[in-house]
């Protein structure tokens, strides 16, 4: 299995509460686990020689505006800014080394706990009886959770781990390394995601369920239908061909009936056909292979199309429904 990815965070980071939300799901799409690591940013801070957004001048309203966009953005509806801002998170970041180093796979559900504690219910994690206490409700000995915060030896592990972070270049949360290769803040993810699916084996996985294309007859007719319901313009149009819309929640393709017959290899669709459930895989030939060893049945096997940037294959679900296997084709 891949090397999972080291997630690094501290729990008074607003930015590191979000990522925690999506940490998990984004390593899972590339069979990749998450190794959680707590970090104190007021030390790196010191080293850097900066401080906390909220402090610096003319940043802080704008961050503050910008923590409850994030988290809007990412679907994150529950995020609340707590009544202390920033706080101290020795106590919570003992709380789960300590945890980790008894249970390795408790790490994820103990630090969403403190950070949901934090973030949601708006419980001052800082003091010790309090992060105690939600590592308790993880079904940790909260005495022994307790007694962690002030145990020289656990104050000593937490100090060995920061100096590792910053060893490791860690200045910032959320901080994520994918085989090395560092990437700082939520904003990035886009990128971390994109360099997995880059360096993942091509084993013909899917990577995502990508957009839904439409086959309609009248292509101009339903681009002005969407322009007008979406209230946006397609990032693609090809008069006649083909147009897309992105959206926050997903792509919305239209192509012509003609367009996608010859694709799928003969003059016109099958009658019915209306939909094009469309996945990005790794290796189109590789998935192919292993569905065809299953025996599923193809439209068309893989084939270029060079006027698409792409690599397709086409098969059929249960219901019927078409479903193309893509991938991009390298640049020329």
């Amino acid at each position: 299995m891949a090397a999972p990815l080291a997630f690094w965070f501290d729990f008074s980071s607003p930015y590191g509460y979000l990522a925690a939300q999506r940490i998990e799901a984004l390593a899972a799409r590339h069979g990749r686990g998450v190794d959680w690591h707590p970090m104190l940013l007021g030390v790196a801070f010191k080293v850097a020689g900066t401080a906390p957004l909220t402090e610096i001048p003319l940043k802080g309203d704008y961050s503050r505006r910008d923590f409850v966009r994030s988290a809007r953005f990412h679907g994150i509806d529950d995020f609340r800014l707590p009544s202390r801002f920033p706080i101290a998170t020795q106590g919570p970041a003992r709380i789960l080394l300590w945890a980790k180093s008894r249970d390795p796979a408790s790490t994820s559900r103990v630090a969403k706990a403190l950070l949901r504690a934090y973030w949601v219910d708006d419980r001052d994690i800082s003091a010790p009886d309090t992060a105690a206490a939600v590592a308790g409700e993880t079904g940790l000995d909260a005495a022994a959770a307790r007694a962690v915060i002030d145990d020289p030896a656990w104050k000593e592990a937490l100090k060995h781990e920061v100096e590792t972070g910053l060893a490791h270049g860690v200045f910032g949360s959320p901080f994520v390394f994918a085989d090395g290769e560092p990437f700082w803040g939520l904003d990035r993810f886009d990128q971390l995601d994109w360099f997995l699916a880059r360096a993942a084996a091509t084993e013909g996985r899917v990577r995502a369920v990508s957009h839904v294309r439409l086959i309609v007859a009248d292509l101009a007719g339903a681009t002005a239908f969407y322009r007008q319901v979406l209230e946006a313009e397609p990032v693609v149009n090809v008069p006649g061909t083909y147009a897309e819309f992105d959206t926050p929640g997903a792509r919305l393709a239209l192509v012509s009936e003609a367009t996608m017959g010859a694709v799928v290899g003969r003059p016109a669709p099958r009658a019915g056909d209306a939909v094009v459930v469309c996945l990005r895989v790794d290796d189109v030939d590789a998935a192919a292979a292993r569905l065809a060893a299953q025996g599923v049945a193809f439209v068309r096997k893989p084939h270029d199309q060079p006027a698409w940037l792409q690599r397709v294959a086409h098969l059929r679900d249960p219901a019927g429904t078409l479903v193309e296997l893509w991938q991009r084709l390298p640049a020329a």
